[in-house]
């Protein structure tokens, strides 16, 4: 293991100390596995916009409004047109 230290709020460790407590378990195996979580969390997350883009691909859109670039905003995000 790497040793990493790492300054939080009083209120933070307040509450970490007493998971730590509730589940018998060291403060220490409480951060890792918030930290374990988190990152798994972070991983399952597509910032690629490939998902996105997939799902449009099998809208397979023909065509479109021709003002669609100028009025972008009110079509996706309903906005009013220029």
């Amino acid at each position: 293991m790497i040793r990493k230290q790492v300054y939080i709020s009083e209120p933070v460790d307040e509450q970490l100390t007493r998971i730590a407590q509730v589940k018998g378990k060291p403060v220490a195996e409480v951060v890792r596995t918030f930290i374990e979580e988190g990152i798994q969390k972070t991983n399952d997350i597509d910032y690629s916009g490939r998902s996105a883009l997939q799902k449009l691909v099998h809208l397979k859109f023909k065509g479109g409004p021709k003002d669609l670039s100028a009025n972008l905003d009110h079509y996706v995000y309903g906005g009013p047109k220029k």
